[in-house]
């Protein structure tokens, strides 16, 4: 087997429009066609209804040249490095048709544990030209906890099974001995199967798209499609590099420590522009941590890469191509590059969102009216298992926070913002798989910063258990608020509070490790809201009026953060607010 670097008949030139615009929509297509099938055969919530996973289609170095549309950024930017880290340990000299090889480890580029990645080569005859990828989080991989999140584990040993990269499929047929450690290791090994067979069946679906595109135009067409449309994302991003004035621009934001420690963990970035190339540099951030929130430099990358797109270029297609004029320092033990074996479980999503957040606040400087505030910064993860049957369905739930406010906009409620991109799971699923019933699901009054533009709200959750249950959170900004920017407020702090039958009322802290809670127990689980963005004086008393009638905003915060009277409206039913200055 050959590795196609060069295409048969070689193509000196770019492909006609018509053509190249063809295939690149087709392989844009097919990927879309992957994750459409994964929705549909996935066997956990998680996949099926949050979507807690994405596709790729990877050139035969292992850039990515096409990838899902509203799929999770802080999936998307490693997957090159993940699939690097599969090639170092599996020679692409020794792929074959039918094989597909599978893999989980942070220090081989991958996300954290429970984003197992897999890949499909595809092959043009012998020649290996492209792989299909799926990135998907498993509701379980083991370990100490049900979900897997177990926030004291002071390495990654203690995280649950880590994978490196294997065939689980030979030349079509599957290596049951790998499967059946894999199901010897996990919870609910039944939906942990059902899960990766919708990765599989994904890949399969876009290799036998990039076939029939190879069969029309031949192979040697579509690979050199595949360099070009490469080359266009690296044109489009040195130009839109280009508009970003000359400079060094520094910014500095914390997380609210881990399971250990409750010391803020700084995340500062320093990002260089100079012409067509951007340089961000981690240096000054705090050493990795004790607990999990380490981000392995896969994760760190692919924040920052997705703040630099978010930024300078949101409209059109991502791949690879787009980050090859940038570059990325992050010093090696500490919190953006641990040393291994640290933990990185929660450092996927929370200090990762951070990672982001640094890098827009820099860039801020320099084009104040294109950067908007702080969003809520946290997945803000709630998992629930049944304490006397572990083994079965676990409730691991990713929550819809603020955006931040910006020059022109209120930011969004209620919606995952930054490096994630999931949904949520509908309430009367959660009920009728898991031990809970759902009180209120709301808006959080009060929750976005105050502003010309304020910041959106999170969600407030309460839950009741209906059985006695494991319960842990991982999450963040319930000390460090998220920030506004030009004047504006910031962001209302996340807040986790438990009710016990007898009445006792526990505040539960961002990183609460498995905790057991007795049947009738109830959870209010609020997460952090949007920073505002401009002088709140500056508001109009539309704007608030409107806050005031959808319930956004309380009397008592528009008169404390905007300063207005607000007294109850004449002739309107009670609660009716008007205000004026």
């Amino acid at each position: 087997m050959t590795v196609l670097t060069d295409p048969v008949e070689t193509v000196d030139t770019a492909l006609d429009p018509i053509s190249f615009s063809v295939i690149d929509a087709g392989l844009r297509a097919a990927v879309a066609e992957m994750k459409a099938v994964v929705l549909r055969t996935a066997y956990s919530n998680l996949w099926r209804e949050a979507g807690d996973l994405s596709c790729a289609l990877l050139d035969a170095d292992g850039d990515i040249v096409a990838q899902g549309v509203g799929d999770i950024p802080i999936h998307l930017g490693s997957m090159p490095m993940t699939m690097r880290g599969v090639l170092d340990r599996i020679d692409a000299a020794d792929l074959r048709p039918g094989d597909v090889v599978l893999q989980n480890d942070p220090y081989r580029g991958n996300n954290h544990m429970p984003d197992f990645f897999m890949a499909k080569p595809v092959f043009a005859g012998e020649q290996l030209i492209a792989f299909t990828a799926v990135r998907g989080h498993y509701v379980d991989i083991g370990g100490a906890a049900p979900g897997s999140y177990f926030t004291l584990a002071t390495d990654i040993f203690g995280e649950g099974l880590r994978m490196p990269p294997v065939k689980i499929y030979r030349e079509g047929r599957i290596n049951q001995d790998v499967i059946d450690i894999i199901t010897a290791n996990v919870r609910n090994p039944d939906e942990r199967l059902g899960d990766m067979r919708s990765q599989y069946a994904g890949c399969v679906t876009a290799e036998r798209r990039l076939a029939d595109f190879c069969e029309r135009y031949g192979a040697d067409v579509v690979v050199h499609a595949m360099r070009q449309m490469l080359d266009v994302s690296e044109q489009r991003a040195r130009a839109a590099f280009s508009a970003i004035p000359d400079g060094r621009y520094e910014f500095e934001d914390y997380c609210d420590g881990d399971s250990f420690d409750p010391s803020p963990i700084a995340i500062h970035a320093a990002v260089e522009v100079r012409g067509d190339e951007v340089t961000i540099d981690f240096t000054g951030s705090s050493r990795q941590s004790r607990g999990g929130m380490n981000s392995p430099h896969g994760v760190t990358v692919s924040a920052a890469y997705f703040a630099l797109k978010a930024l300078s270029e949101p409209h059109t297609a991502s791949n690879s191509g787009s980050y090859r004029p940038v570059r990325i320092i992050a010093p090696l033990g500490t919190i953006v590059n641990p040393h291994a074996p640290a933990p990185v479980v929660a450092g996927n999503h929370e200090t990762s969102a951070r990672i982001a957040d640094v890098v827009l606040g820099a860039l801020a400087q320099a084009v104040p009216d294109l950067v908007p505030a702080a969003g809520t910064g946290s997945a803000t993860v709630l998992i629930v298992a049944r304490e006397d049957v572990p083994d079965d369905a676990i409730m691991y739930e990713v929550h819809g926070a603020g955006q931040g406010g910006s020059v022109g906009n209120d930011g969004s409620h209620a919606r995952r913002t930054s490096i994630g991109n999931t949904g949520n799971t509908p309430s009367e699923l959660l009920e009728a798989a898991h031990p809970v019933r759902v009180l209120s699901y709301a808006l959080t009054p009060d929750g976005g910063g105050a502003g010309r533009t304020r910041g959106g709200s999170g969600i407030t959750r309460v839950l009741e258990f209906t059985e006695r249950s494991t319960v842990t959170i991982v999450a963040d900004r319930d000390r460090s608020r998220p920030y506004g920017l030009r004047g504006g407020r910031p962001g209302a702090l996340a807040r986790f509070e438990l009710v016990l039958p007898d009445g006792e009322v526990r505040t539960l802290s961002s990183k609460t490790p498995p905790t057991r809670v007795p049947a009738g127990a109830r959870l209010t689980f609020t997460c952090a809201g949007g920073g505002g963005y401009g002088d709140p004086a500056e508001r109009g008393l539309a704007e608030i009026q409107d806050d005031l009638d959808d319930g956004y905003l309380s009397p008592e915060a528009a008169r404390r953060d905007y300063g207005v009277t607000v007294e109850p409206a004449p002739g309107r039913p009670d609660g009716a607010w008007i205000v004026s200055r």
